[in-house]
């Protein structure tokens, strides 16, 4: 008996393999699912399978014997059958025997319904069973034509579904259709019994019908002109509410009507391509006429005209070889949509069958062109044409059908019978060039009317379209797609025919084969390529219809049989993707490779280097197409309710029910068929499991990927079921609770990012679902026990107990006994410390702090921290002052910070709460008294809270808890209360650097305040010393404050304390003279950069004055500079007192004379309050000299020097001592000046001041101070009497005058 392969697979790998391993491999495994669904996007389209380039001519196709490729068995080339034959309702027999004009029959596809008009009368039914039958009797003439078409929107009632369109030889008629549903689940069709809109038909023969998406009304005449008929809601001004408009002839030719004439040529078909906007026309005599309908299908334009000449001629250019007969006669035209083909746009056939492929654009001009010429591409012959063809040819065909690569033809070979001949491409999609099945089939009657009536695809608007925009083929979504299915009317009824999927073929082979050990099954397998075919199987093998059990088994049976083992030639060909699932006779490679979804990875990961077993790759292949609808689609979408932008679901409960159920049933047949059970994963540790190792062909890496697409499909399920009910209670709803960072990644998540990336986001979900039926405990419990049954994985025990506690802490928030109240508080907390690692720490403080008990959140928090770093790495981490390479470090830091982060954020809502935030003055928003603030918490029970949180930290032993609050403290300025708190990590925390700046500011006044002043004074000095962007002035501060605190050392008399209070008191003179020449450069303008240059750090005495004072010519901050150096040499103090007095002359010299010498007057007075006491650098001799000199020079009047001198405190008789040594000196300057007795003047007013103010000398001295003066004044008198300057008279007799005072001075 055939062996489960399969088991034996993942059996093995349960013996070496573990669970984790798997789920790891999820990812890798999800890689594998994109390159299956890009593979799935590489089929070629219908422009590669035609061969059709730009520069080549129209290409020919159906002469090779691989264009319609025969099987052995004609059962695996079989595509089409009769499913039934529902003849004509009973009740229109009799009134056939009252028709005297016409009688016509076709079909409305888009209500599943035919109709039949006798004469005036028109009748409509369901066309499957012969029911519902309605008809319309209102009219007095003949119809001539019927058209059922859409409504434009906005026009009608919304209850009008559809327009029936009815014309006679005087009218044309717009009939509304509705539907109603009854009880038994019908559906019945209802005519409105008085036409909507009625225009005259002006003589035109109306034939044909045809109505757009959009509402439009075409028409074809028998007079060769295409009519619209336009309706709209209201008259226009120029306008009616209802008018057939010409579109063949222009507004001339009712003018001229010579300029229409034309000898007319009917036409019989009218056909629209709603995916561009193109109108296409036949005649009876084979003209087509293309139509631009414009982008937008709003306004209509004639494009080109080709007569069936100029078709006939073009296809005979192309087929040279093709009799010319094959061509004559176009019995239709068919639209070939831009999701088929973006190139090719139109089919044309002939009466042999030739289909004839056009397009209306430039093949070699870009995108977005308009329609502007009928260009053959491509010639395709019917079968019969190839050399050793054993088929006949069509002939005699009246009508032509192409749907979605399928061609219809009806020949009317005989009177009796149309046969019909099907072409599909459907077996072979990945064939390099167009090859299709062909079958025939005699149908009774004539037929009348065909139409492809296939379900719509029920995911189409999700199925991705490749690059091109087209869709993929039928093997792509056969799993999905319900069987192509054909009307054909005749006389005789309705003829419903099944073109059958390949796993319907399968199912049918298996069937008549009575199992899978048949040659025509592995036949199907080769021709279809093995992984095709077990994909293929695999729908079957997963199908739960318990009446298909057997086929089941059969195609089960058949995956083992054909799929199980590696194909021998590519065992040893290396490396491998997988085999090209083309069939065998052809060397497929893709002419057209799309591209892949957004944001998938083309690698195989680790499994890249093996060549896997066709079993393998088509298990990846069908999970892979069964996703391939929401893959890559995003999960959610942004949508407005009620003016605010929410979340929906992009799926609805029935889309994502089907997908879960399909990847379920695969679930099911993969663990089934390997042990275990359905839902739940194998437990890989079981190795009770007997197998027989060397029976299995497969290498490790397969068992490995078979593991991982294990945990895949486990994975998807749960998300899908998840997803299920997420939007069976409001999807919106549950995610507008959620963080709005997980919101926003939900909303860019795709359902492959979901599945692979999303477990946080699903728990998040989960945890917003239950919020919402928090307070009802039946309906969360009830939720609770769903979610645990359908996705275990996504909601663990964990989950389930943290639900638990966040239901007890609502309900002790709703408590009002204050003991029930605590208890709950803690037993909520309790279970959270047991799964801290599984808890939301933000979530749950949040409602914890919400019930005012901020205890506990400091308690969670801690512990929760703790049990996230249980050895401690974050602070051996934060010891080694977080190093970069640390990663594993850094992950330990970062966890436990985030724990923090939630106590942090709680203080900052305590020490704001009660405090209303700021805002600017507006207009109150509605009339009346102002609204007052929201409710806050009162400031003292807000500060009370902050306090207990704060102590709580400071009282455990969690370092890292206590740095942070330490952090927080300093960076919202309160230090005062870090300051005040009791820690011994504190001082820690201030002396850390972290690669930054200590917190000295806060450590000298921690010292401080702990009496500790001799660290405080080092810290001190350290600030006042640390290079950066301190004042200077700053600076000097900490240095004033260090020796305050080190003068209050109780060991200030040791050694070590005097020398360092002496290194403090010299730092601080130097600094000092730092911020005079700060202050000098802000007077003198100087650049932001010397500005920053002495802000940076404390310099020395002879920096600042190579680099500031000398460059700068600051005289003053020099003379500072030498006095704290000590350096006394008296020829530059000499000269620096000069260059001062100049400069302050100098910057005043615009002012008055007056105002000039008091200015210099001032600044010798300060500068003497500072060096007077210090000859060294107040040489006083020179100072007076130097001014003496300018006041000569400046013509000043009044002794100023003297009085300001005097004014500092210097003794009058040493400025007399000074004056007359001056004099005797001898110095020429005052000759040069033509002043010579200028100082004796001086003199003259010195000893006047004596004589006026004897007080001011000593008693003691006053005799010998006259007795000198006296002999001052005798010499003066004797020298001024011999000379002849004109200024010694006056100089002469106020010493005379002073001479009288001193004998009096007593």
């Amino acid at each position: 008996m055939q062996q489960n392969a399969l088991s034996m697979t993942l059996g093995m790998a349960a013996e070496g393999g573990g669970g984790e391993g798997a789920i790891q491999d999820m990812d890798v495994a999800g890689r594998m699912v994109d390159k299956h669904l890009h593979y799935d996007s590489s089929f070629p389209s219908l422009v590669d399978m035609l061969r059709i380039t730009p520069q080549t001519l129209p290409t020919v196709s159906g002469l090779s014997e691989s264009d319609y490729p025969s099987s052995g068995d004609a059962r695996t080339a079989r595509h089409l059958h009769t499913t039934r034959k529902v003849p004509l309702p009973s009740e229109l027999m009799h009134h056939f025997q009252h028709m005297q004009c016409n009688c016509m029959m076709g079909l409305f596809p888009e209500i599943n319904r035919a109709w039949l008009t006798i004469d005036s009368d028109i009748y409509v039914w369901i066309y499957e069973d012969g029911s519902d039958l309605a008809y319309f009797d209102g009219l007095h003439e003949t119809v001539l034509s019927v058209g059922l078409v859409k409504p434009k929107k906005g026009v009608f009632k919304s209850y009008i579904e559809y327009l029936l369109c009815l014309t006679t030889m005087s009218e044309i008629l717009l009939l509304g259709v509705s539907f109603s549903q009854s009880t038994e689940g019908t559906t019945g069709m209802h005519l409105l019994p008085e036409p909507l809109f009625s225009v005259p038909a002006d003589g035109s023969y109306i034939l044909t019908i045809t109505g757009t998406d959009d509402g439009r009304v075409f028409m074809g005449a028998k007079d060769g002109c295409l009519y619209e008929l336009v309706y709209q809601a209201e008259d226009g001004w120029f306008t009616r509410k209802c008018q057939k408009v010409n579109h063949s002839r222009s507004t001339l030719s009712y003018v001229l009507p010579f300029l229409a004439f034309s000898e007319d040529d009917p036409i019989s078909q009218v056909e629209v391509d709603d995916t561009r906007h193109i109108l296409y026309t036949l005649s009876d005599k084979g003209t087509i006429t293309v139509y631009d309908l414009d982008a937008e299908g709003k306004t209509t334009s004639k494009v080109i005209s080709v007569p069936h000449n100029n078709i006939m001629n073009a296809a005979l250019q192309a087929a040279k070889t093709v009799d010319k007969s094959n061509f004559k006669g176009v019995v239709s035209i068919c639209p070939i949509s831009a999701n088929e083909s973006p190139h090719i746009h139109l089919v044309v056939f002939t009466g042999t069958g030739v289909r004839l492929y056009y397009t209306t654009i430039n093949p070699a001009g870009g995108p977005n062109q308009r329609p502007s010429q009928l260009f053959l591409l491509h010639v395709r012959l019917p079968p019969g044409f190839a050399a050793n063809a054993t088929v006949y040819r069509p002939t005699k065909v009246h009508k032509a059908l192409y749907s979605h690569g399928t061609g219809v033809l009806c020949s009317n070979e005989s009177n009796e019978t149309d046969t019909v001949w099907t072409m599909s491409s459907d077996q072979y999609p990945y064939h390099p060039t167009l090859a299709e099945s062909q079958s025939t089939l005699a149908v009774d009657g004539y037929i009348w009317a065909l139409a492809d009536v296939t379900p719509q695809l029920w995911c189409l608007s999700l199925n991705p379209p490749t690059a091109l925009g087209t869709r993929p083929p039928l093997l792509v979504t056969q799993h999905q797609h319900a069987p192509r299915q054909l009307v054909l009317l005749s006389a005789n009824g309705a003829h419903i025919l099944t073109f059958q999927r390949p796993v319907d073929q399968l199912r049918q082979l298996l069937e008549e084969a009575n199992g899978a050990e048949s040659a025509i099954i592995k036949d199907f397998f080769s021709s279809m390529t093995p992984t095709q075919a077990c994909a293929t199987a695999l729908i079957l093998a997963t199908e739960p219809n318990n009446q298909n059990a057997q086929v089941a088994e059969w195609a089960t049976r058949a995956l083992f049989l054909y799929g199980a083992s590696v194909p021998p030639s590519a065992q040893v060909t290396t490396p491998s993707v997988f085999p090209p699932q083309t069939p065998s006779i052809y060397n497929f490679q893709p002419v057209q490779v799309s591209t892949p979804l957004a944001g998938q990875n083309q690698t195989a990961g680790t499994f890249h280097d093996s060549q896997y077993s066709p079993l393998h790759n088509a298990l990846y292949l069908y999970f892979a197409r069964i996703l391939r609808p929401a893959w890559g689609t995003p999960v959610a979408k942004e949508v407005m309710i009620e003016n605010k932008p929410a979340l929906m679901s992009t799926f609805n409960a029935e889309e994502v029910g089907f997908l879960a159920n399909h990847i379920e049933l695969l679930a099911k047949f993969l663990l089934t068929n390997q042990g275990g059970t359905a839902v739940h994963p194998l437990n890989t540790s079981n190795t009770s499991l007997n197998i027989n190792v060397t029976r299995y062909a497969g290498d490790g890496s397969e068992r490995t990927s078979l593991l991982a697409l294990r945990s895949l499909l486990g994975q998807t399920l749960e998300v899908l079921r998840l997803l299920t009910l997420l939007t069976t209670h409001n999807f919106s709803t549950i995610t507008s609770a959620i963080q709005k960072e997980v919101r926003e990644q939900l909303r860019s998540m795709s359902l492959r990012d979901l599945i692979l990336a999303g477990r946080d986001v699903c728990r998040a979900l989960i945890m917003a679902l239950l919020d919402r039926y928090h307070g009802d405990n039946a309906s969360a419990d009830a939720i609770s026990e769903r979610l645990r049954d359908i996705c275990p994985g996504l909601y663990r025990i964990e989950d389930a107990k943290l639900a638990k506690a966040n239901e007890i802490i609502l309900a002790a928030k709703a408590s009002t006994n204050k003991i029930e109240k605590e208890n709950g508080f803690k037993e909520a907390v309790g279970l959270c410390k047991q799964i801290g690692h599984h808890v939301n720490v933000s979530g749950i403080s949040n409602l914890l702090a919400s019930g005012g008990t901020y205890e506990s959140v400091v308690d969670l928090c801690l512990s929760v921290a703790g049990q996230r770093d249980p050895t401690g790495i974050a602070f051996h981490y934060y010891k080694n002052n977080e190093p970069a390479e640390d990663h594993q470090g850094y992950l330990a830091f970062t966890s436990r910070m985030e724990c923090y982060r939630v106590i942090i954020d709680h203080l900052n809502q305590l020490v704001g709460a009660g405090v209303p935030p700021p805002s600017s003055p507006s207009v109150p928003s509605h009339p009346g008294p102002p609204t007052p603030p929201p409710s806050t918490l009162p400031t003292t029970d807000a500060t009370q809270y902050a306090n207990q949180m704060m102590n709580l930290i400071v009282s455990s032993n969690d370092e890292l808890a206590n740095v942070t609050l330490y952090q927080w403290l300093v960076d919202t300025n309160r230090t005062d209360c870090l300051l005040s708190l009791t820690s011994a990590y504190l001082e820690n925390f201030l002396t850390r650097s972290n690669g930054q700046a200590p917190l000295h500011q806060l450590l000298w006044r921690y010292y401080e305040r702990n009496k500790d002043y001799f660290k405080a004074a080092k810290t001190l000095l350290l600030l006042a010393e640390q290079i950066g962007e301190t004042p200077v002035n700053v600076r000097v501060e900490y240095l004033s404050r260090a020796i305050m605190c080190l003068s209050s050392c109780e060991m200030n008399t040791a050694s070590s304390f005097s020398d360092f209070m002496l290194h403090l008191e010299e730092k601080k003179s130097v600094a000092r003279v730092q911020l005079m020449v700060l202050d000098a450069l802000h007077s003198d303008g100087a650049s932001q950069d010397a500005i920053a240059q002495l802000n940076s750090s404390l310099m020395t005495l002879t920096t600042l004055y190579e680099k500031f004072a000398e460059p700068w010519d600051l005289w003053e901050c020099k003379l500072s500079i030498v006095h704290c150096a000590g350096h006394s040499e008296p020829q530059l103090v000499q000269f620096i007192w000069t260059k001062i007095i100049e400069t302050e002359l100098e910057r005043s010299k615009s002012a008055p004379l007056e105002t000039r010498i008091d200015i210099l007057a001032s600044k010798i007075k300060t500068l003497a309050r500072i060096y007077s006491t210090n000859p060294n650098y107040f040489p006083l001799e020179h100072i007076i000299k130097e001014c003496e000199v300018k006041s000569v020079r400046l013509k000043t009047k009044k002794p100023w020097i003297v009085i300001a001198l005097q004014g500092c405190g210097i003794l009058i008789s040493k400025l007399i001592y000074i004056y007359h040594k001056l004099y005797r000196s001898g110095d020429t300057v005052w000759e040069v000046e033509r002043s010579p007795y200028h100082l004796l003047g001086v003199s003259a007013h010195l000893i006047s001041m004596l004589t006026e103010n004897p007080g001011a000398v000593q008693p003691n001295q006053k005799r010998a101070l006259r007795e000198q003066c006296l002999d001052y004044v005798a010499e003066y008198i004797t020298e001024l009497g011999a000379s002849a300057d004109p200024t010694s008279a006056s100089i002469y007799s106020h010493l005379k005058t002073c001479q009288a005072q001193l004998e009096r001075f007593a």
